[in-house]
């Protein structure tokens, strides 16, 4: 009877998340997964412990919104309710990304994964913290970098830091110059230290790489950080469902009358058109569509991951249906076939069709799919820094292609 109750107190620290379920008429039962996970032991004895994941019911990608239980010194739990065959992509915080698991050398790992069998029990480990990295700060930026510190957006009234990537070659050819691309939410792309979730894009590596192989034309990066008001900013119109956004002109002034000036007084650049791009992922894929049709005299390179089209009632996809793009335009868009849901039911999801919508658009504006306009659907690729930062080198080969 003691180890009975002793069972039963134990069972009751255990969250049990009871996710979305099929039709117990037509399907097995669902299953009963319990992560059992082990943290270091320098871990503070009073931390508590979340799960961030990319289910809806875990986050997503929340740091600190799903709770683990403590179980015993340095052991935390969680049981979810969910279906057999349901596929889990998760990390494990302290309630921040800056607090989020590391590799054993502090390293940044790849998003967990787990592919949901039965009822079990799934032992895991953490090896680090982020937040306790050893020594000085650990980041992960390669090549030429120089990052500018409170850049100042003047109609915007606020400021924020630019981080910009030389290519190879750029102290030693003092002659030459470069196209420049501006990318939006700067801290996700150079720097795992500062990214969003702990995974950065590998801009850096990437891009020297192309360079020196040949695969591209030797180039500027040019990565513009995001504020607290990011959906107002990268955003033309607001969504009312979501009471936010409408401040992509103003942001579109503070790179074409703020940023691009100091940068083409300061850096060895090419300033026209032809040599100016501009890419994001997401609501950023909104922003740099914007700026590509409004803004036509200033950027011609375009490069749209994982569009969030829905935004707005669908405000970017109207606008690219009222006129074409100016001829010499290149366009990137991507989307990756697990984003969105399938509110149709014919297992094509949301955001596929809308992003088949917009290529169909493209192509009757005129564009020419693998010489002005590259459209990808990724399969199985869901929405966040690790399918961007995969897919961003033929992104870049696309849109800076050697000549």
């Amino acid at each position: 009877m003691r180890s009975r109750l002793a069972l039963c107190a134990l069972l009751s620290l255990i969250p049990i998340l009871a996710l979305p379920t099929v039709d117990a008429a037509s399907q097995e039962r669902p299953a009963m997964l319990t992560f059992r996970v082990r943290v270091p032991e320098y871990t503070p004895p009073d931390a508590r412990l979340y799960i961030a994941g990319n289910l809806p019911a875990l986050g997503p990608w929340d740091p600190g919104k799903v709770e683990l239980g403590r179980i015993d010194e340095g052991v935390y739990a969680i049981t979810l309710v969910l279906p057999v065959d349901t596929e889990l992509r998760f990390k494990f915080t302290r309630g921040t990304w800056e607090s989020v698991e590391k590799g054993a050398r502090f390293e940044e790992i790849a998003d967990r994964t787990h592919v949901v069998v039965g009822d079990e029990t799934v032992h895991i480990e953490v090896a680090n913290w982020r937040d306790f990295a050893a020594g000085p700060a650990r980041d992960t930026i390669t090549g030429d970098v120089e990052i500018l510190n409170d850049v100042a957006a003047t109609r915007l009234g606020n400021s924020r830091p630019v981080i910009v990537l030389l290519p190879p070659g750029y102290r030693e050819e003092t002659e030459r110059r470069y196209p420049v691309l501006y990318m939006h939410d700067g801290q996700n792309l150079f720097d795992a230290s500062t990214s969003f979730i702990g995974a950065e894009w590998g801009v850096d590596e990437a891009a020297n790489r192309l360079i020196e192989e040949g695969q591209i034309e030797p180039l500027i990066i040019v990565g513009i950080y995001n504020t607290s008001n990011r959906a107002y900013e990268y955003t033309p119109v607001a969504d009312s469902s979501r009471g936010e956004g409408g401040g992509a002109e103003l942001y579109a002034d503070f790179i074409i009358n703020d940023l691009k000036p100091f940068i083409d007084e300061n850096y060895r650049t090419k300033p026209d058109r032809a040599n100016t791009g501009v890419m994001g992922s997401s609501l950023g894929g909104i922003c740099s569509l914007y700026l590509g049709w409004e803004h036509r005299d200033v950027f011609s390179r375009i490069g749209a991951m994982s569009t969030s089209y829905g935004f707005a009632n669908q405000d970017i996809v109207r606008r690219i249906k009222a006129r074409a793009p100016a001829s010499g335009t290149r366009i990137w868009i991507d989307m990756g076939t697990a984003e969105g849901g399938d509110r149709n039911g014919d297992g094509v999801s949301d955001m596929i069709e809308l992003h088949r919508a917009v290529r169909d658009t493209l192509v009757g504006h005129g564009m020419k799919l693998g010489r002005d306009l590259r459209y990808v659907e990724d399969e199985g690729a869901v929405h966040n820094e690790h399918a961007w930062a995969s897919r961003f080198p033929r992104a870049l080969a696309f849109l800076f292609p050697k000549r």
